[in-house]
């Protein structure tokens, strides 16, 4: 009851925070999460944080290798990977690590990005060691043989005509890419992979892949919950301790320059389209950089939810579009900011596009109101809050922040590099990440719109997730 009581104190402190337009930092400052840090002798970093509200833990493992780490060709083995890993290892049969947890009653899934892959279960308190034993399991043997790479890859293939082949837009994330980064940018391709390259995969290729990344010295284990530290601590090295580290530094790909000086358009055509959309994107520095808390509050006037600028003006206020929002994608070798619309029937794709671009300018042009900017940081600070309470939220915080930044304490700065933002922030960083000779314009057309002139546009036949899959990491 007590706990119920404290939420619903500061569900109405941050209410009347946003009802009467005060500033952010009169929210309730979130708990600080007293995590404790230990690396084991074979390089696995592990982060504890003790919370015994409930009888439960959550154990997740953050292997630092995702798309960005594959080479040209093997496009998909990152997310390959997270399906194999379910597939059973040396003491563990197939799909036993499910079925274990599931008679826990527990949860668990998987799930793949650019910079990461993470496994995760939560279960009873009393079931840590079965979950750490099931972990290590995977980790030092699991079974990469042709039978499970033929079933998991036409899983896989089957995710991607689902996702992208026969989905209306399923291609227009991809084509985001195609004109943001080089070829040659790690970050150039989507998670999911590319047809072609999941055809070609070779058994030995694969095995090549998880031996050299899926190491404890390329992993961060993280476990928060109801235990006592010492004694969790002791149970990881029990069980993670013999794991052998990598014997060779893990590859990882150069970075092209961001050399962009001129505005880049494209026209895609998608079959499955029913009405033209315009968008445009612009390349982020990269996560950990000091400008991603104002790119996340520029995210949230501009484009997030229908209070936004971009949809008050395009949808509701001038009726130009069906749809209108954006993104911003913040990944370790640099990310994305891209909004898109689509056009409501009759009309006209470039006029749309113009009035996407009115308020591009407009952000660049003039500082954003005090309200705006209020209410922006109100909802990601309650966003951060609300998001914190449960033993999953506390890990992915630490996870994530170890991940981008190299520590997990950035986890207990975030809220206050949220509060210091200010509408000067915001129309700096605008002015130079948004900059005309920085914009990649894109339309998509239904394909009945091409002309017979017209050459078609190729493009790399990869995934592409929703705006939620994006923000969540791309869950599988």
């Amino acid at each position: 009851m007590k706990r119920l009581n404290h939420i619903s104190a500061i569900a109405a402190m941050s209410i009347g925070a946003c009802a009467t337009g005060a500033l952010a930092q009169n929210l309730p400052v979130a708990p600080k999460l007293n995590y404790q840090e230990t690396t084991l002798a074979n390089g696995l970093k592990v982060v504890t944080l003790e919370d015994r509200k409930a009888p439960v833990v959550t154990l997740q493992i953050w292997y630092h290798v995702g798309s960005k780490d594959e080479a040209n060709g093997k496009a998909g083995f990152a997310h390959l990977f997270e399906h194999l890993m379910f597939k059973g290892s040396k003491n563990i049969p197939s799909e036993g690590h499910a079925k274990f947890i599931e008679q826990l009653g527990g949860d668990y899934n998987a799930n793949t990005y650019f910079d990461r892959t993470l496994y995760y279960e939560t279960v009873p308190s009393n079931a840590l060691e079965r979950v750490l034993y099931l972990e290590s399991e995977r980790m030092s043997s699991l079974r990469v043989d042709a039978p499970n790479l033929k079933s998991e890859r036409d899983v896989v293939k089957e995710e991607h005509r689902l996702g992208v082949e026969n989905r209306p837009y399923g291609q227009m994330f991809e084509n985001v890419q195609s004109l943001v980064f080089p070829k040659s940018h790690p970050s150039a391709h989507t998670t999911i992979g590319i047809m072609a390259d999941l055809d070609s995969a070779a058994l030995e290729d694969v095995r090549a892949f998880h031996e050299e990344y899926y190491k404890p010295d390329n992993a961060t284990l993280v476990l928060a919950g109801d235990f006592e530290t010492s004694d969790a601590v002791a149970k990881i090295k029990k069980y993670f301790a013999s794991v052998p580290k990598s014997t060779k530094p893990f590859t990882r790909y150069p970075i092209p320059a961001d050399d962009q000086t001129a505005e880049r358009r494209e026209v895609y055509y998608d079959k499955l389209a029913p009405l033209p959309a315009v968008g445009m994107a612009f390349r982020l520095p990269p996560a950990n950089d000091p400008d991603s808390p104002v790119f996340a509050v520029m995210g949230q006037i501009l484009s997030a939810g229908n209070s936004s600028r971009m949809y008050r003006s395009l949808v509701r206020d001038k009726q130009l579009a069906a749809e209108a929002s954006g993104d911003q994608l913040s990944l370790k070798l640099g990310g994305i900011f891209f909004f898109f619309a689509i056009a409501n029937a009759g009309k006209d794709v470039e006029t749309v596009g113009k009035a996407l671009q009115e308020q591009v300018d407009l952000i660049r042009k003039e500082p954003v109101t005090s309200a705006e900017l209020a209410k922006a940081k109100n909802i990601l600070l309650n966003g951060k809050i609300f998001g914190s309470l449960s033993t999953e939220a506390k890990a992915s915080q630490l996870g994530q922040a170890d991940l981008d930044y190299g520590t997990p304490e950035e986890a207990n700065r975030t809220l206050d590099a949220l509060a210091k933002v200010t509408a000067g922030d915001v129309l700096r960083a605008a002015q130079k990440y948004f900059a005309p000779e920085r914009r990649n314009f894109f339309t998509v057309l239904p394909e009945a719109m091409r002309k017979k002139d017209d050459v078609k546009k190729t493009t790399r036949n990869e995934s592409v997730e929703t705006n939620s899959d994006l923000k969540k990491g791309a869950k599988k």
